[in-house]
């Protein structure tokens, strides 16, 4: 099981009370992925992430998924800029960093966990072009449902940003 991730969400209208909140700092970027897995969970959708032996690493929507969220503006422009990256799983319960470091067209991946379970193997790879797809498809995904939420927070950079990059010209 090669390392992967996305969301999954019912189709059609979604709605949500906690999409209608008002805003408390539209500034505070994780604040606003926060709110936004809040909503992401209160319409429905799960987000499924594994590799490394295991098919499934059991996240939440509300707040599991907020740690990948979180770091992927970093995530990205360190992919981009030096072909390195990490992301901290800090949940209770996962407790697992994941780097990445570009090797000849793949991306290297390894896990470190922090709890009693254990990677198997605790190195895969990825295609880089898969790997980057997989990060585009997370964001817009992402905005896409808040947007149809009618989630503000949809409205805010870079949240938007991550939906005009596959609008038409």
């Amino acid at each position: 099981m090669s390392f992967e991730f996305r969301i999954s969400c019912p189709s059609g209208s979604v709605a949500s009370s906690i999409a209608l909140e008002p805003l408390e700092d539209t500034a505070d970027y994780e604040y606003l992925v926060m709110q936004g897995c809040r909503i992401l969970s209160d319409v429905g959708c799960s987000f499924h992430i594994a590799g490394f032996g295991s098919g499934d690493w059991g996240f939440d929507v509300s707040y599991d998924m907020s740690t990948l969220i979180e770091r992927v503006l970093s995530l990205v422009e360190s992919l981009k800029l030096n072909g390195t990256g990490e992301v901290d799983f800090y949940s209770q319960g996962v407790e697992r960093s994941i780097t990445f470091d570009r090797v000849d067209g793949s991306y290297e991946i390894r896990c470190h966990s922090r709890t009693s379970w254990k990677p198997s193997p605790s190195v895969e790879y990825v295609d880089c072009a898969s790997m980057e797809d997989m990060l585009d498809k997370l964001t817009f995904d992402f905005s896409m449902i808040l947007e149809r939420a009618a989630s503000e927070i949809s409205t805010v950079e870079p949240i938007r940003s991550w939906r005009r990059a596959h609008e038409s010209p």
